[in-house]
């Protein structure tokens, strides 16, 4: 399966959408307001709008099969989710969760493990977890909680791809002073389905 739903998705749900703009589900829904991205789905049971976009109680309300879901809920809540969206035909997830293998405890072993698992199953793209998500800059799609990363700036012919969300925010900050534009930046995280030499190809 191409990663083109996972880095240029034309709709996106968020589960665990968040009305405050400085929150890790907060964060993409105001980015990609900004951005213009129109096919915005926020899912949050709690609320009927998020940062005034409809809201949905689940993600079985969402109106259409999106391309990509962003999960910023707990670790031990992703995989349930990431299932139910599988069920429904979505193609591309990304993780936000930490408590996976970067943990070196069990649990955090044990949960990532059945993670590949369900992406070897299922065929779902799941990016991750414990990434902070990608800013595309091309295509003006921001499925990232990083702060650094805004509508607006200029996009170049330089991908950027790292494995630490906060080396990447930093190579990001620097490179930028330096002149340097960007046509995607990409955090892989723990790369527990998609990995480095995936992004490499695409």
């Amino acid at each position: 399966m191409s990663l083109t739903p996972l880095l240029k998705p034309r709709s996106i749900a968020i589960i665990g959408a968040s009305d405050n703009k400085a929150r890790i589900g907060g964060v993409p829904v105001d980015l990609l307001k900004r951005a213009g991205f129109a096919r915005i789905y926020p899912v949050n049971p709690k609320n009927e709008t998020v940062q005034g976009v409809t809201a949905y109680k689940d993600i079985e309300s969402v109106p259409e099969v999106v391309d990509l879901v962003i999960v910023a809920v707990s670790a031990e809540a992703t995989l349930p989710l990431l299932e139910r969206c599988h069920a429904l035909g979505i193609p591309a997830a990304m993780a936000y969760a930490s408590g996976y293998a970067e943990t070196n405890e069990e649990a955090g072993v044990q949960r990532q493990e059945a993670l590949v698992a369900f992406a070897k199953a299922s065929g779902m793209k799941i990016a991750g977890p414990n990434c902070m998500g990608n800013a595309n800059f091309t295509d003006s799609v921001f499925t990232t909680f990083g702060q650094s990363f805004q509508p607006g700036e200029p996009a170049g012919n330089t991908a950027l791809l790292t494995q630490s969300g906060n080396m990447c925010a930093t190579v990001f900050r620097m490179a930028r002073r330096a002149g340097v534009t960007f046509s995607h930046v990409i955090n892989t995280g723990n790369e527990a389905a998609v990995e480095f030499s995936d992004y490499l190809d695409f």
